[in-house]
């Protein structure tokens, strides 16, 4: 029986990628981001001197005498990123995904507090695990996936400031809102999911693309919104007694919304460009009888594209949403988003709210496709959007 080229261990720092594969006895090429970077009979790489907390993706081939390829592994994966200014983790480690003709594998960096794992392949349950990587052996070759790998930690174990004080006053948060428990308040939740393309797609046969400029083009559809058509204000001494809420489930098109942010990113054949658009909904008032008493419109001030990076094969954004009512005062809708999007099609994207109200987030490829969620969260009341109270964490990229 043939030996099987795969990948059998791989090392990440802040500025280099490691990594060993099958000792075949032959001669293999590697190349990165479709550049030869080595060719030899040796079975084992360090590639040196990377940009901290980017993603590279890797290709490697076996070779016969006459130098024609007769097995590959694809490799993405990325080198770490030691700042300690991230609010949410999920940036600071790294995500790997690897492609051979048995198998598919993902692995990712430790999250402190949590131990074990659901892996999920397009919404069904596949295992738990204790380990920071999963292996699909049953995977269809000519089959794309997504996988979802949940996870929770209780409040306590968090890495923010203050953790011990918050936990605390979300426990007690539990305690006293009949629609929650301590256990539930006190509890964050991480999603990380990867949408994979097949291996057939993946592992065939690349034409050259060295006289080939791609200008890939993605729009980005955040939207918060409450699903009920009346809502209760959590403070039963406010004249506005009630609110009218958006009357409805998750929709990319709806047009009723707290507030809904539009990015367009697009790499022209020189460089990049992006636009973002903001709207906050109206916020309606009602008195005990359930009456109209008032409205108005929050500013979308709150809403900013604080930081762009450009450059020849990425573009870098970080979004930061506060928006809060106008007609009383409450905590903010607060949510953080980060995202990268790379020139050869790839993106990671990586995002923090509150679980309080609904959270939507649609991404679509080119112009004429058609959305497709990477994001969810549904409301867990008002009252889970006080500070005190455990967020939600996400993080999604492809290798397609």
């Amino acid at each position: 029986m043939p030996i099987r080229l795969e990948v059998e261990l791989l090392e990440q720092t802040d500025t280099s990628i490691f990594f060993i594969w099958t000792n075949t006895g032959g001669t293999c090429r590697i190349e990165r981001d479709g550049k030869v970077i080595y060719k030899g009979t040796e079975n084992s790489f360090k590639d040196e001197g990377l940009t901290p907390g980017e993603l590279y993706i890797y290709t490697i081939e076996r070779l016969d005498l006459e130098g024609r390829v007769i097995d590959r592994i694809k490799l993405q994966t990325g080198t770490e990123n030691y700042l300690d200014d991230f609010v949410n983790q999920l940036q600071q480690i790294t995500v790997s995904t690897i492609i051979s003709d048995s198998k598919i594998a993902i692995a990712w960096g430790a999250i402190e507090g949590i131990t074990s794992f659901d892996i999920y392949r397009d919404g069904e349950l596949l295992a738990t695990t204790e380990k920071n990587q999963f292996t699909d052996l049953k995977a269809d070759r000519q089959k794309a996936y997504t996988y979802w790998i949940q996870a929770k930690r209780p409040l306590e174990r968090s890495e923010e400031d203050k953790k011990h004080r918050k936990s605390l006053l979300a426990t007690f948060f539990g305690a006293v809102n009949i629609r929650s428990s301590q256990e539930k308040a006190a509890m964050e939740e991480f999603w990380i999911i990867k949408r994979v393309a097949s291996r057939e797609q993946l592992l065939a046969e690349q034409p050259t693309k060295k006289d080939h400029i791609q200008q890939p083009e993605w729009q980005l559809r955040y939207l918060t919104f409450l699903g009920e058509e009346i809502l209760p204000n959590p403070n039963p001494l406010s004249l506005n007694r009630f609110f009218k809420g958006d009357g409805r489930s998750f929709d990319p098109e709806s047009k009723e919304y707290r507030t809904r942010v539009d990015l367009n990113v697009r790499f022209t054949e020189d460089g990049a460009l992006v636009d973002c658009a903001k709207d906050v909904g109206t916020t309606i008032a009602y008195n005990w009888r359930k009456k109209f008493r008032k409205a108005d419109v929050a500013s979308s001030d709150g809403i900013e594209l604080k930081e762009v990076k450009e450059d020849h094969h990425k573009i870098a954004i970080d979004l930061k949403h506060s928006v809060g009512n106008p007609l009383v005062a409450s905590p903010d809708i607060d949510y953080q988003m980060a995202a990268n999007f790379y020139r050869v099609g790839v993106y990671d994207i990586i995002g923090n709210h509150d679980q309080a109200p609904n959270h939507e987030v649609y991404l679509k490829t080119g112009r004429n496709a058609d959305w497709g969620q990477i994001h969810e969260a549904e409301d867990k009341g008002l009252s889970w959007m006080a500070g005190p109270i455990a967020s939600q964490y996400w993080r999604i990229s492809n290798f397609e």
